[in-house]
């Protein structure tokens, strides 16, 4: 018989591994391994890791980005872009976001290109980067002049299939550490050598483990559901793992830990309170679980409209001791950070000083407003969940 694990020491166990807890991470890197990935779209990165990392700023990701290269980002779990290691970009890959033929073959339909024609045009943009420093969408299209094949979308599509080929990545955005304007280079120039291919089910073992090593104890479906996926790929991923994990009971539901983290997890103390933290929208820990699975870990059941809206998305959330109570809104232009309580209200001194050390890690000093508490995203337009806050009626 599987052994008992109850929900807040699973909880308790993941807080720590992901530096949610205690003392936090010591690095970018390691907030990067603990999360399984940072997701990677500005402002996310940055104040995920700011919630890891004490001391953390702003210029710790770029450096690892921009400078050392040690982390890049790109397209991974279900297709979503986060910044990954070297090391598992092979896993990554070869067994997570849409197969390389598949995306060829639905880009060349959308832009209007024959395959041999999205090919070719992808090789001119290759060919434009080289040599040269690198250049965002429209800068590549100044290049390349007029005559391109397919629609107006051809272009920026054709860019999108290199990235998942390997072939060109992404470097430092233009404007401000909140923007998503990314100047292109090639893959050889900006990282070196090619993404070795590797066999999917190798990858898509070594990629379970290390989500594992993120979120567990976690349940088969919470497994399917972060990477992306079917059942048929996932079942027999748990099954290789063989020794390598131990099954538990979790909520009255098979799960599964890491066998090497199983003393870990028994001797935790699921009552030890964990401190507050600001987590942003998309943050690891609110998106690592199946919404039938593991988010109860996190949320109660009240509080779900109000943490995810209707398509999953996870707002940005003030954790107490791991559970979500309250949701907050940065508005860094105006040097200010707005919190709405939960019906449970919050700790204001340490949400006080979570703003300070926040704005600390992005250079701008910030004042903390309360806001009234908030009902569910569904009160507000399309998107409520990226400005929980300012866009409810």
């Amino acid at each position: 018989m599987s052994p008992v694990v109850s929900v807040a020491r699973a909880r308790t166990h993941v807080l720590v591994k992901q530096g949610l807890a205690g003392e936090g991470l010591g690095s970018v890197l390691e907030a990067v391994a603990a999360t399984g990935g940072v997701y990677g779209t500005a402002p996310t990165c940055y104040l995920s890791c700011a919630a890891r990392v004490p001391g953390f700023r702003v210029a710790d990701l770029d450096r690892e980005l921009y400078e050392e290269r040690s982390v890049v980002r790109t397209r991974a779990m279900r297709g979503m872009a986060y910044i990954e290691p070297l090391d598992l970009l092979p896993a990554l890959f070869a067994c997570t976001g849409e197969a390389r033929d598949k995306t060829l073959v639905r880009i060349a339909k959308y832009a209007e290109m024959t395959e041999a024609e999205t090919l070719a045009l992808a090789d001119r943009i290759e060919a434009a980067l080289h040599g040269r420093e690198p250049m965002t969408v429209q800068e590549i299209r100044a290049v390349l002049g007029g005559d391109l094949p397919g629609n107006r979308n051809a272009l920026q599509m054709t860019v999108a299939l290199l990235g998942r080929y390997g072939r060109i990545v992404r470097t430092r955005a233009r404007g401000t550490w909140r923007s998503d304007l990314y100047p292109y280079a090639r893959w050889a120039d900006w990282v070196g050598a090619p993404v070795e291919d590797v066999d999917p089910a190798a990858a898509r073992v070594e990629v379970a483990r290390r989500y594992l090593r993120a979120y567990g104890p976690a349940t088969t479906d919470d497994l399917k559901w972060w990477t992306g996926w079917t059942k048929r790929d996932t079942v027999p991923t748990i099954q290789a793992l063989g020794d390598e994990i131990t099954a538990v009971s979790l909520d009255g539901g098979d799960a599964w830990v890491l066998s090497d983290e199983a003393d870990t997890l028994a001797a935790l103390d699921p009552a030890a309170g964990h401190g507050t933290r600001l987590l942003p929208v998309w943050d690891a820990y609110f998106m690592g679980y199946a919404n039938n699975g593991g988010r109860s870990r996190q949320v109660r059941e009240e509080d779900y409209p109000r943490v995810y809206d209707k398509s999953g998305n996870a707002t940005s959330v003030v954790i107490v001791d791991g559970v979500a109570a309250g949701v907050w809104e940065l508005d860094a232009d105006g040097g200010r950070i707005m919190v709405a309580p939960f019906d449970g209200g919050l700790p204001w001194d340490a949400v006080e000083a979570g703003a300070a050390a926040l704005g600390e890690a992005i250079g701008t000093a910030l004042r903390l407003e309360r806001a009234h508490v908030p009902g569910p995203l569904s009160d507000g337009p399309r998107n409520t969940f990226l400005s929980p806050i300012s866009l409810r009626p």
